[in-house]
Protein backbone atom coordinates (compact mmCIF):
# COMPACT_ATOMS: atom_id res chain seq x y z
CA UNK A 1 0.00 0.00 0.00
CA UNK A 2 0.97 3.02 -0.98
CA UNK A 3 0.79 6.86 0.52
CA UNK A 4 -1.85 7.70 -2.49
CA UNK A 5 -4.13 4.50 -1.69
CA UNK A 6 -4.41 5.61 1.91
CA UNK A 7 -7.96 6.83 2.69
CA UNK A 8 -7.93 10.49 2.87
CA UNK A 9 -8.13 10.78 7.09
CA UNK A 10 -5.32 8.28 6.86
CA UNK A 11 -3.31 9.74 4.62
CA UNK A 12 -3.67 13.21 6.58
CA UNK A 13 -2.24 11.33 9.13
CA UNK A 14 0.88 10.15 7.74
CA UNK A 15 1.34 13.66 6.13
CA UNK A 16 1.09 15.37 9.75
CA UNK A 17 3.68 12.44 11.09
CA UNK A 18 6.07 13.17 8.43
CA UNK A 19 5.91 16.87 9.59
CA UNK A 20 6.58 15.89 12.99
CA UNK A 21 9.40 13.83 11.47
CA UNK A 22 11.10 16.62 9.79
CA UNK A 23 10.41 18.82 13.35
CA UNK A 24 12.16 15.48 15.02
CA UNK A 25 9.52 15.53 17.16
CA UNK A 26 9.83 11.43 17.45
CA UNK A 27 7.07 11.46 20.17
CA UNK A 28 4.25 12.53 18.38
CA UNK A 29 5.63 10.80 15.67
CA UNK A 30 4.88 7.50 17.20
CA UNK A 31 1.76 8.47 18.94
CA UNK A 32 0.20 9.12 15.03
CA UNK A 33 1.95 6.31 12.93
CA UNK A 34 1.37 3.72 16.02
CA UNK A 35 -1.98 3.24 15.26
CA UNK A 36 -2.36 3.75 11.69
CA UNK A 37 0.42 1.05 11.35
CA UNK A 38 -1.23 -0.89 13.49
CA UNK A 39 -4.57 -0.15 11.15
CA UNK A 40 -3.29 -0.47 8.40
CA UNK A 41 -0.39 -3.25 8.64
CA UNK A 42 0.30 -3.55 4.58
CA UNK A 43 1.63 -0.01 5.19
CA UNK A 44 5.40 -0.55 4.78
CA UNK A 45 6.23 2.95 4.50
CA UNK A 46 4.46 4.20 7.21
CA UNK A 47 6.05 1.56 9.27
CA UNK A 48 9.72 2.27 8.26
CA UNK A 49 8.67 6.05 8.89
CA UNK A 50 7.68 4.59 12.70
CA UNK A 51 10.67 2.48 12.95
CA UNK A 52 13.10 5.87 12.08
CA UNK A 53 11.00 7.58 14.90
CA UNK A 54 10.89 4.94 17.45
CA UNK A 55 14.96 4.45 16.84
CA UNK A 56 15.64 8.11 17.10
CA UNK A 57 13.87 8.47 20.56
CA UNK A 58 15.50 5.47 21.88
CA UNK A 59 19.10 6.65 21.36
CA UNK A 60 21.32 6.98 24.81
CA UNK A 61 18.92 3.68 26.19
CA UNK A 62 20.07 0.43 27.52
CA UNK A 63 18.25 -1.65 25.47
CA UNK A 64 19.11 0.28 22.18
CA UNK A 65 22.10 -2.50 21.21
CA UNK A 66 19.34 -4.82 20.88
CA UNK A 67 19.46 -6.17 24.45
CA UNK A 68 15.71 -7.88 24.70
CA UNK A 69 13.48 -6.94 27.73
CA UNK A 70 12.24 -9.74 30.26
CA UNK A 71 8.83 -9.54 28.67
CA UNK A 72 10.01 -10.77 25.47
CA UNK A 73 9.54 -14.82 25.70
CA UNK A 74 6.00 -14.04 26.35
CA UNK A 75 5.53 -11.19 23.66
CA UNK A 76 7.04 -13.42 21.38
CA UNK A 77 4.38 -16.62 22.56
CA UNK A 78 1.86 -14.42 22.06
CA UNK A 79 2.49 -13.70 18.83
CA UNK A 80 3.17 -17.34 17.72
CA UNK A 81 -0.22 -18.31 19.12
CA UNK A 82 -1.46 -15.33 16.82
CA UNK A 83 0.16 -16.58 13.75
CA UNK A 84 -1.19 -20.59 14.32
CA UNK A 85 -4.61 -18.96 14.68
CA UNK A 86 -4.48 -17.19 11.22
CA UNK A 87 -4.63 -13.58 12.79
CA UNK A 88 -1.66 -12.02 11.11
CA UNK A 89 -2.98 -8.59 11.44
CA UNK A 90 -3.14 -9.05 15.13
CA UNK A 91 0.59 -10.67 15.29
CA UNK A 92 2.15 -8.04 13.06
CA UNK A 93 0.20 -5.33 16.02
CA UNK A 94 1.54 -7.85 18.89
CA UNK A 95 4.77 -7.55 17.39
CA UNK A 96 4.83 -3.76 17.01
CA UNK A 97 4.41 -3.62 21.03
CA UNK A 98 7.46 -4.96 21.68
CA UNK A 99 9.15 -3.17 19.11
CA UNK A 100 7.91 0.47 20.58
CA UNK A 101 9.94 -0.54 23.45
CA UNK A 102 13.16 -2.31 21.84
CA UNK A 103 13.32 -1.03 18.00
CA UNK A 104 16.54 -1.80 17.39
CA UNK A 105 16.13 -5.38 19.45
CA UNK A 106 17.42 -8.34 17.23
CA UNK A 107 14.58 -10.54 18.92
CA UNK A 108 11.88 -7.89 18.57
CA UNK A 109 12.04 -7.40 14.40
CA UNK A 110 12.69 -11.33 13.91
CA UNK A 111 9.10 -11.13 15.10
CA UNK A 112 8.27 -8.98 13.14
CA UNK A 113 9.90 -11.05 10.25
CA UNK A 114 8.15 -13.86 11.40
CA UNK A 115 4.60 -12.25 11.42
CA UNK A 116 5.30 -10.97 8.35
CA UNK A 117 6.57 -13.79 6.68
CA UNK A 118 4.05 -15.93 8.04
CA UNK A 119 0.97 -13.71 6.35
CA UNK A 120 3.35 -13.73 2.86
CA UNK A 121 3.08 -17.52 3.32
CA UNK A 122 -0.76 -17.47 3.53
CA UNK A 123 -0.74 -15.78 0.18
CA UNK A 124 1.36 -18.15 -1.16
CA UNK A 125 -1.00 -21.30 0.08
CA UNK A 126 -3.86 -19.87 -2.32
CA UNK A 127 -1.71 -19.45 -5.21
CA UNK A 128 -0.19 -23.39 -4.45
CA UNK A 129 -3.58 -24.48 -4.08
CA UNK A 130 -4.96 -23.32 -7.84
CA UNK A 131 -2.16 -24.26 -9.21
CA UNK A 132 -2.50 -27.88 -7.95
CA UNK A 133 -6.14 -27.51 -8.69
CA UNK A 134 -5.37 -27.12 -12.33
CA UNK A 135 -3.26 -30.37 -12.35
CA UNK A 136 -0.01 -28.13 -11.91
CA UNK A 137 2.97 -30.61 -11.36
CA UNK A 138 5.01 -29.31 -7.92
CA UNK A 139 8.11 -30.92 -9.53
CA UNK A 140 8.21 -29.00 -12.51
CA UNK A 141 6.96 -25.95 -11.32
CA UNK A 142 7.92 -25.50 -7.53
CA UNK A 143 9.08 -21.81 -7.91
CA UNK A 144 6.50 -19.80 -6.82
CA UNK A 145 7.19 -17.19 -10.26
CA UNK A 146 6.86 -20.71 -12.45
CA UNK A 147 3.48 -21.38 -10.49
CA UNK A 148 1.77 -18.35 -11.59
CA UNK A 149 3.51 -18.10 -15.22
CA UNK A 150 1.70 -21.59 -15.30
CA UNK A 151 -2.07 -20.48 -13.75
CA UNK A 152 -1.66 -17.21 -16.25
CA UNK A 153 -0.99 -19.72 -19.30
CA UNK A 154 -3.81 -22.54 -18.41
CA UNK A 155 -6.94 -22.10 -20.57
CA UNK A 156 -8.98 -23.06 -17.49
CA UNK A 157 -7.58 -19.92 -15.62
CA UNK A 158 -7.76 -17.86 -18.52
CA UNK A 159 -11.69 -18.79 -18.82
CA UNK A 160 -12.25 -17.71 -15.22
CA UNK A 161 -11.57 -14.25 -14.15
CA UNK A 162 -12.75 -14.64 -10.47
CA UNK A 163 -9.90 -17.31 -10.22
CA UNK A 164 -7.37 -14.84 -11.95
CA UNK A 165 -8.47 -12.09 -9.58
CA UNK A 166 -7.83 -14.04 -6.57
CA UNK A 167 -4.63 -15.10 -7.51
CA UNK A 168 -3.40 -11.23 -8.97
CA UNK A 169 -4.87 -10.69 -4.80
CA UNK A 170 -2.88 -13.20 -3.21
CA UNK A 171 0.23 -12.51 -5.19
CA UNK A 172 0.06 -9.15 -3.98
CA UNK A 173 -0.79 -10.07 -0.73
CA UNK A 174 2.59 -12.11 -0.64
CA UNK A 175 5.15 -9.55 -2.26
CA UNK A 176 3.41 -7.17 0.37
CA UNK A 177 4.34 -8.80 3.46
CA UNK A 178 7.45 -10.21 2.04
CA UNK A 179 8.04 -6.56 1.94
CA UNK A 180 7.92 -6.54 5.05
CA UNK A 181 9.30 -9.22 6.04
CA UNK A 182 12.50 -8.12 4.31
CA UNK A 183 12.45 -4.61 6.40
CA UNK A 184 12.60 -6.12 10.19
CA UNK A 185 15.46 -8.05 8.52
CA UNK A 186 17.31 -5.08 7.02
CA UNK A 187 16.60 -2.72 10.48
CA UNK A 188 19.18 -5.65 12.75
CA UNK A 189 21.88 -5.15 10.10
CA UNK A 190 21.68 -1.30 9.78
CA UNK A 191 21.99 -1.39 13.67
CA UNK A 192 24.66 -3.57 13.98
CA UNK A 193 26.59 -3.73 10.09
CA UNK A 194 29.30 -5.85 11.70
CA UNK A 195 26.46 -8.76 12.16
CA UNK A 196 27.28 -11.17 9.21
CA UNK A 197 24.71 -14.01 10.45
CA UNK A 198 22.23 -11.20 10.26
CA UNK A 199 23.30 -10.16 6.46
CA UNK A 200 23.21 -14.16 5.46
CA UNK A 201 19.94 -14.47 7.01
CA UNK A 202 18.20 -11.69 4.93
CA UNK A 203 20.24 -12.54 1.63
CA UNK A 204 18.85 -16.48 2.01
CA UNK A 205 15.77 -14.84 2.82
CA UNK A 206 16.39 -12.72 -0.83
CA UNK A 207 16.89 -15.80 -2.58
CA UNK A 208 13.83 -17.58 -0.84
CA UNK A 209 11.57 -15.01 -2.04
CA UNK A 210 12.83 -14.90 -5.73
CA UNK A 211 14.25 -11.60 -5.54
CA UNK A 212 17.36 -12.76 -7.62
CA UNK A 213 18.49 -9.58 -8.47
CA UNK A 214 18.76 -8.05 -5.09
CA UNK A 215 19.83 -11.44 -3.86
CA UNK A 216 22.95 -11.04 -6.41
CA UNK A 217 23.82 -7.41 -5.37
CA UNK A 218 23.54 -8.19 -1.67
CA UNK A 219 25.67 -11.50 -1.64
CA UNK A 220 28.33 -9.67 -4.10
CA UNK A 221 28.38 -6.75 -1.58
CA UNK A 222 29.64 -8.93 1.07
CA UNK A 223 33.06 -9.61 -0.43
CA UNK A 224 35.08 -11.84 -2.17
CA UNK A 225 36.74 -13.08 1.10
CA UNK A 226 32.99 -14.69 2.28
CA UNK A 227 33.51 -17.79 0.10
CA UNK A 228 29.85 -19.09 1.13
CA UNK A 229 28.70 -15.80 -0.16
CA UNK A 230 30.71 -15.79 -3.35
CA UNK A 231 28.56 -19.24 -3.93
CA UNK A 232 24.97 -17.64 -3.19
CA UNK A 233 25.97 -14.89 -4.72
CA UNK A 234 26.86 -16.99 -8.13
CA UNK A 235 23.65 -19.23 -7.40
CA UNK A 236 21.50 -16.27 -7.47
CA UNK A 237 22.81 -15.05 -10.26
CA UNK A 238 22.67 -18.31 -12.33
CA UNK A 239 18.63 -18.12 -11.17
CA UNK A 240 18.19 -14.60 -12.32
CA UNK A 241 19.10 -15.52 -15.61
CA UNK A 242 16.14 -18.63 -15.86
CA UNK A 243 14.54 -16.36 -14.65
CA UNK A 244 14.74 -13.12 -16.60
CA UNK A 245 15.21 -14.60 -19.85
CA UNK A 246 12.06 -14.40 -22.28
CA UNK A 247 13.29 -17.67 -23.52
CA UNK A 248 12.77 -19.45 -19.89
CA UNK A 249 9.35 -18.81 -20.17
CA UNK A 250 8.73 -20.49 -23.54
CA UNK A 251 11.17 -23.26 -21.54
CA UNK A 252 8.42 -23.74 -18.83
CA UNK A 253 5.71 -23.87 -21.69
CA UNK A 254 7.13 -26.32 -23.81
CA UNK A 255 7.81 -28.35 -20.38
CA UNK A 256 4.34 -28.28 -19.66
CA UNK A 257 3.34 -29.35 -22.73
CA UNK A 258 5.65 -32.58 -23.01
CA UNK A 259 4.47 -33.35 -19.21
CA UNK A 260 0.51 -32.57 -20.26
CA UNK A 261 -0.63 -35.79 -19.80
CA UNK A 262 1.11 -35.98 -16.28
CA UNK A 263 -0.08 -32.54 -14.86
CA UNK A 264 -3.83 -33.14 -16.39
CA UNK A 265 -4.44 -29.64 -17.33
CA UNK A 266 -4.37 -28.26 -20.98
CA UNK A 267 -1.19 -25.98 -21.68
CA UNK A 268 -1.49 -23.05 -24.18
CA UNK A 269 1.47 -22.18 -25.70
CA UNK A 270 2.93 -18.68 -25.55
CA UNK A 271 2.67 -18.21 -29.41
CA UNK A 272 -1.42 -19.08 -29.48
CA UNK A 273 -1.72 -17.73 -26.15
CA UNK A 274 -0.57 -14.47 -27.58
CA UNK A 275 -2.56 -14.34 -30.51
CA UNK A 276 -5.97 -15.74 -28.34
CA UNK A 277 -5.08 -13.11 -25.67
CA UNK A 278 -5.25 -10.40 -28.29
CA UNK A 279 -8.21 -11.58 -29.88
CA UNK A 280 -9.54 -11.53 -26.04
CA UNK A 281 -8.30 -7.99 -25.24
CA UNK A 282 -9.39 -6.36 -28.88
CA UNK A 283 -12.95 -7.80 -28.43
CA UNK A 284 -13.62 -6.72 -24.62
CA UNK A 285 -11.91 -3.30 -25.62
CA UNK A 286 -14.79 -3.35 -28.56
CA UNK A 287 -17.74 -4.31 -26.42
CA UNK A 288 -16.93 -1.57 -23.76
CA UNK A 289 -15.95 -3.79 -21.31
CA UNK A 290 -11.86 -4.21 -21.01
CA UNK A 291 -10.12 -7.22 -20.20
CA UNK A 292 -7.65 -6.32 -17.88
CA UNK A 293 -5.80 -9.48 -16.88
CA UNK A 294 -5.61 -10.74 -20.35
CA UNK A 295 -4.17 -7.16 -21.44
CA UNK A 296 -1.46 -7.59 -18.47
CA UNK A 297 -0.78 -11.28 -19.40
CA UNK A 298 -0.45 -10.69 -23.07
CA UNK A 299 1.81 -7.23 -21.95
CA UNK A 300 3.80 -9.76 -19.59
CA UNK A 301 4.45 -12.08 -22.68
CA UNK A 302 5.69 -9.35 -25.09
CA UNK A 303 7.59 -8.35 -22.49
CA UNK A 304 9.65 -11.95 -21.49
CA UNK A 305 10.24 -12.04 -25.20
CA UNK A 306 12.03 -8.81 -25.56
CA UNK A 307 9.62 -7.41 -27.96
CA UNK A 308 8.76 -4.21 -25.77
CA UNK A 309 7.05 -1.94 -28.35
CA UNK A 310 3.91 -4.15 -28.09
CA UNK A 311 5.04 -4.97 -24.59
CA UNK A 312 4.34 -1.05 -24.45
CA UNK A 313 1.26 -0.99 -26.29
CA UNK A 314 -0.53 -3.05 -24.27
CA UNK A 315 1.29 -1.55 -20.83
CA UNK A 316 0.18 1.58 -21.39
CA UNK A 317 -3.54 0.76 -22.53
CA UNK A 318 -4.11 -0.82 -19.05
CA UNK A 319 -2.07 2.67 -17.22
CA UNK A 320 -4.80 4.16 -19.10
CA UNK A 321 -7.10 2.62 -17.76
CA UNK A 322 -6.11 2.67 -14.14
CA UNK A 323 -6.37 6.64 -15.26
CA UNK A 324 -2.16 6.34 -15.00
CA UNK A 325 -2.39 5.98 -11.00
CA UNK A 326 -1.26 2.56 -10.78
CA UNK A 327 2.38 2.43 -9.33
CA UNK A 328 3.34 -0.53 -10.81
CA UNK A 329 1.98 0.12 -13.93
CA UNK A 330 3.84 3.19 -14.30
CA UNK A 331 6.98 2.08 -12.86
CA UNK A 332 6.72 -1.06 -15.64
CA UNK A 333 6.12 1.05 -18.47
CA UNK A 334 9.35 2.95 -17.28
CA UNK A 335 11.47 -0.27 -17.13
CA UNK A 336 10.13 -1.17 -20.43
CA UNK A 337 11.27 2.31 -22.55
CA UNK A 338 14.40 1.59 -20.41
CA UNK A 339 15.02 -1.84 -21.79
CA UNK A 340 13.92 -0.75 -25.10
CA UNK A 341 16.62 1.91 -25.02
CA UNK A 342 19.27 -0.14 -24.42
CA UNK A 343 18.13 -2.62 -26.66
CA UNK A 344 18.38 -0.06 -30.10
CA UNK A 345 21.96 1.29 -28.03
CA UNK A 346 23.27 -2.46 -27.92
CA UNK A 347 21.95 -3.06 -31.39
CA UNK A 348 23.38 0.21 -32.65
CA UNK A 349 26.89 -0.99 -31.21
CA UNK A 350 26.59 -4.10 -32.89
CA UNK A 351 26.25 -2.49 -36.46
CA UNK A 352 29.28 0.00 -35.81
CA UNK A 353 31.35 -2.57 -34.54
CA UNK A 354 30.92 -4.37 -37.90
CA UNK A 355 31.81 -0.84 -40.09
CA UNK A 356 35.79 -0.08 -40.62
CA UNK A 357 36.66 3.12 -38.36
CA UNK A 358 37.17 4.82 -41.67
CA UNK A 359 34.28 4.01 -43.17
CA UNK A 360 32.15 6.79 -44.59
CA UNK A 361 29.04 5.38 -42.26
CA UNK A 362 31.05 4.98 -39.21
CA UNK A 363 30.21 9.19 -38.17
CA UNK A 364 26.72 8.65 -39.01
CA UNK A 365 26.16 5.59 -36.76
CA UNK A 366 28.38 7.08 -34.15
CA UNK A 367 26.17 10.00 -34.03
CA UNK A 368 22.79 7.86 -33.74
CA UNK A 369 24.47 5.53 -31.51
CA UNK A 370 25.23 9.36 -29.47
CA UNK A 371 21.70 10.28 -29.70
CA UNK A 372 20.07 7.14 -28.48
CA UNK A 373 22.28 7.22 -24.97
CA UNK A 374 21.26 10.86 -25.14
CA UNK A 375 17.72 9.38 -25.31
CA UNK A 376 17.99 6.65 -22.68
CA UNK A 377 19.15 9.20 -19.95
CA UNK A 378 16.61 11.90 -20.69
CA UNK A 379 14.62 9.04 -20.53
CA UNK A 380 15.69 7.49 -17.30
CA UNK A 381 16.05 11.19 -15.69
CA UNK A 382 12.63 12.23 -16.69
CA UNK A 383 10.43 9.10 -15.67
CA UNK A 384 12.40 9.38 -11.68
CA UNK A 385 10.98 13.06 -11.69
CA UNK A 386 7.18 11.74 -12.40
CA UNK A 387 8.04 9.14 -9.58
CA UNK A 388 9.26 12.08 -7.53
CA UNK A 389 5.83 14.14 -8.50
CA UNK A 390 3.66 11.32 -7.66
CA UNK A 391 5.43 10.47 -4.55
CA UNK A 392 7.42 13.85 -3.36
CA UNK A 393 7.80 11.85 0.44
CA UNK A 394 9.22 8.43 -0.60
CA UNK A 395 13.06 8.90 0.03
CA UNK A 396 14.01 6.35 -2.08
CA UNK A 397 12.37 7.88 -5.24
CA UNK A 398 14.39 11.42 -4.66
CA UNK A 399 17.40 9.54 -4.46
CA UNK A 400 16.77 7.65 -7.46
CA UNK A 401 16.17 11.71 -8.59
CA UNK A 402 19.34 12.85 -7.29
CA UNK A 403 21.53 10.48 -9.06
CA UNK A 404 20.03 10.38 -12.23
CA UNK A 405 20.40 14.41 -11.85
CA UNK A 406 24.10 13.64 -11.49
CA UNK A 407 24.77 11.18 -13.95
CA UNK A 408 22.96 13.71 -16.31
CA UNK A 409 25.23 16.26 -15.02
CA UNK A 410 22.82 18.61 -13.58
CA UNK A 411 25.05 18.91 -10.10
CA UNK A 412 23.27 21.54 -8.66
CA UNK A 413 19.84 20.30 -8.65
CA UNK A 414 20.68 16.98 -7.57
CA UNK A 415 21.93 18.54 -4.32
CA UNK A 416 18.14 19.05 -2.54
CA UNK A 417 16.99 16.10 -3.94
CA UNK A 418 20.13 13.91 -2.34
CA UNK A 419 19.51 16.01 0.98
CA UNK A 420 16.28 14.64 1.24
CA UNK A 421 17.56 11.39 0.78
CA UNK A 422 19.84 11.20 3.28
CA UNK A 423 17.08 10.57 5.50
CA UNK A 424 16.38 7.11 4.19
CA UNK A 425 18.31 4.61 6.09
CA UNK A 426 18.48 2.33 3.42
CA UNK A 427 19.99 5.19 0.75
CA UNK A 428 21.62 7.47 3.39
CA UNK A 429 25.58 6.34 2.40
CA UNK A 430 25.05 6.12 -0.81
CA UNK A 431 23.07 9.45 -0.73
CA UNK A 432 26.10 11.15 1.07
CA UNK A 433 28.77 9.89 -1.55
CA UNK A 434 26.86 10.97 -4.12
CA UNK A 435 26.15 14.34 -2.70
CA UNK A 436 30.02 14.48 -2.15
CA UNK A 437 30.57 14.08 -6.20
CA UNK A 438 27.98 17.11 -6.57
CA UNK A 439 29.99 19.29 -4.38
CA UNK A 440 33.11 17.79 -5.91
CA UNK A 441 31.76 19.06 -9.55
CA UNK A 442 30.39 21.92 -8.05
CA UNK A 443 34.32 23.02 -6.73
CA UNK A 444 32.73 23.06 -3.21
CA UNK A 445 35.47 21.27 -2.15
CA UNK A 446 35.31 22.24 1.71
CA UNK A 447 31.79 20.59 1.52
CA UNK A 448 32.80 17.56 -1.00
CA UNK A 449 35.92 16.50 1.75
CA UNK A 450 33.24 17.10 4.80
CA UNK A 451 30.46 15.23 3.05
CA UNK A 452 32.68 12.37 1.72
CA UNK A 453 34.17 11.77 4.95
CA UNK A 454 30.90 11.39 7.10
CA UNK A 455 30.04 8.86 4.09
CA UNK A 456 33.28 6.79 4.69
CA UNK A 457 32.69 6.86 8.38
CA UNK A 458 29.34 5.21 8.15
CA UNK A 459 31.29 2.11 6.79
CA UNK A 460 32.59 -0.05 9.12
CA UNK A 461 34.47 -2.46 6.87
CA UNK A 462 36.55 -1.01 3.89
CA UNK A 463 33.95 -2.35 0.48
CA UNK A 464 33.95 -1.80 -2.41
CA UNK A 465 31.68 1.48 -2.26
CA UNK A 466 34.15 2.62 0.65
CA UNK A 467 37.01 2.36 -1.69
CA UNK A 468 35.23 4.64 -4.23
CA UNK A 469 34.36 7.08 -1.12
CA UNK A 470 38.17 7.05 0.10
CA UNK A 471 39.49 7.53 -3.06
CA UNK A 472 37.36 10.67 -4.13
CA UNK A 473 37.80 11.66 -0.69
CA UNK A 474 41.70 11.46 -1.64
CA UNK A 475 41.03 13.34 -4.80
CA UNK A 476 39.45 16.29 -3.21
CA UNK A 477 42.37 16.61 -0.20
CA UNK A 478 44.85 16.82 -3.67
CA UNK A 479 43.02 19.17 -5.11
CA UNK A 480 42.42 21.70 -1.89
CA UNK A 481 46.58 21.32 -1.70
CA UNK A 482 46.52 18.97 1.37
CA UNK A 483 48.70 16.40 -0.06
CA UNK A 484 49.52 14.43 3.35
CA UNK A 485 45.61 13.73 4.04
CA UNK A 486 45.26 13.04 -0.13
CA UNK A 487 48.31 10.25 0.27
CA UNK A 488 46.65 9.12 3.73
CA UNK A 489 42.84 8.53 1.81
CA UNK A 490 45.66 6.12 -0.84
CA UNK A 491 47.42 4.39 1.89
CA UNK A 492 44.10 3.10 3.67
CA UNK A 493 42.58 2.17 0.31
CA UNK A 494 46.13 0.66 -0.23
CA UNK A 495 46.70 -1.36 3.21
CA UNK A 496 44.27 -3.75 1.92
CA UNK A 497 43.49 -3.83 -2.07
CA UNK A 498 47.53 -2.87 -3.88
CA UNK A 499 44.95 -3.54 -6.95
CA UNK A 500 42.58 -0.32 -7.08
CA UNK A 501 42.83 1.82 -9.60
CA UNK A 502 46.34 3.41 -9.17
CA UNK A 503 46.51 3.77 -5.79
CA UNK A 504 49.61 1.57 -5.91
CA UNK A 505 51.71 4.13 -8.00
CA UNK A 506 49.95 6.95 -5.60
CA UNK A 507 51.14 5.57 -2.22
CA UNK A 508 55.02 4.45 -3.94
CA UNK A 509 55.87 7.00 -5.51
CA UNK A 510 55.08 8.84 -2.36
CA UNK A 511 57.98 6.78 -0.75
CA UNK A 512 60.92 7.42 -3.71
CA UNK A 513 60.72 11.25 -4.32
Amino acid sequence: MSEKELPPDDRNIYLKALAALELRNYGLVVALLGPLVTKRPEFLEGRKRLREAQIARSKGKSSFLGLSGSGMSLGRSKVGKLIDAGDFAAALAEAEKALDANPAGAAENKELFTAAEAAADSGRKIIGEIHKQLGGNEKLEGALWKKLNFIRSHSAAAADPGMLQTVQAAEHKTKTFEAIARFALQTTIDIDAKNLKARHELGDYLMRIEEYDDATTFFEKLGPKDLDARDKAKQAAALRSMRGKGKTFQEDVEKRRQEVQESGGKVVGAEESAEELARKVYEAHEAGSPDRESARILADIYFNRDDYDNALEYYRYLSALANETDPGLLRKISDTEVRRQTKLITNKEQELSAVAPGDEAAAALQAELEELKRGKAEQMLGEARKRVERNPTDLQYRFDLGQQLFLAGHYKDGIPELQKARSNPNTRTKALYMLGKCYTELNMLDLAAKTLTDASSEIPGMDGIKKDIVYDLGLVYGRMGNADKSLDCMKEIYEVDYGYRDVAARVESSYSS
